[in-house]
C-alpha cells in the first residue's frame, strides 16, 4: 500500500481536477461553470467519498473497527442528497441549461472523476490489502459512476456495471445509512438513527 505525502504526484491529479472546477467558477461566475461546480461537487461526495469508504469499511469485517466511519459515511451521505437534489432541482428551474452539450459535459466530468478514482484506490490499495483488489475497486467505482449518472437523469455511463458487484455487496451493510448495530455490553443502539434516516437509493 503506498503512502501519499503532501507532494504525492497521484494525489495532486486527483484534487487538481476537482480544484480546478472551482477556480475556475471563482474566475467567471456563470451559470455553465455554477453547473459545472455542482457535477464537481457531486462527484467528490459521490464517488471520491463513498470509494474511499470501502478502504475502510473492509476493516468492519474485523469487528469493532468502522463505527467512527460509519458514521461519517452517514454524513456524507446527506451531502450527496444534497448536490443531487441541487441538480435536480435546477434541471426543473433552468432547463435550457441541461442541452445536450451540457448533459455530455456532465457525463465526461463524472467519468472522469472515475479514472482518477479508480487510477487513485489502484495507487493507494492495489493488491497490498486482505479483502480488497484492484478490479473490485475498478468494478465499484464504475458502479459508483453509474449510480450518480443515473441519479441525475444522465444514464448508465459503463455497460455492465448497473448492479452493485457480487465482490462489493458487503460495502453497502456499512454504508447503508439505516444500518443499526447494538452495543451488546452496553445493551442499547450505538448507531444515530432517526425516525427519518435517509434511504441510500442514489
Amino acid at each position: 500500500m503506498s503512502c501519499a505525502g503532501p507532494d504525492d504526484e497521484h494525489l495532486l491529479a486527483r484534487n487538481t481536477f476537482i480544484g480546478d472546477l472551482y477556480n475556475e467558477f471563482q474566475q467567471e461566475q456563470s451559470r455553465e461553470n455554477f453547473l459545472r461546480v455542482l457535477v464537481a461537487n457531486y462527484i467528490l461526495e459521490g464517488i471520491y467519498f463513498y470509494s474511499g469508504f470501502m478502504f475502510f469499511s473492509n476493516l468492519g469485517r474485523m469487528p469493532g473497527s468502522v463505527q467512527e466511519i460509519h458514521y461519517i459515511n452517514r454524513d456524507e451521505n446527506t451531502h450527496l442528497w444534497l448536490f443531487r437534489n441541487i441538480l435536480r432541482d435546477l434541471r426543473a428551474e433552468e432547463p435550457d441549461l441541461f442541452t445536450a452539450e451540457s448533459e455530455e459535459m456532465m457525463r465526461e466530468m463524472i467519468r472522469e472523476g472515475v479514472r482518477q478514482e479508480i487510477a487513485w484506490g489502484k495507487y493507494a490499495i492495489g493488491n497490498e490489502v486482505e479483502g480488497l483488489n484492484e478490479k473490485m475497486i475498478e468494478d465499484y467505482v464504475r458502479y459508483l459512476g453509474n449510480a450518480r449518472a443515473e441519479s441525475i437523469g444522465l444514464g448508465a455511463l459503463y455497460e455492465g456495471y448497473e448492479e452493485e458487484p457480487s465482490s462489493m455487496r458487503w460495502v453497502s451493510q456499512y454504508a447503508n445509512p439505516n444500518f443499526i448495530k447494538t452495543d451488546f455490553i452496553e445493551g442499547r443502539s450505538t448507531a444515530y438513527a432517526k425516525s427519518t434516516a435517509l434511504v441510500d437509493d442514489l
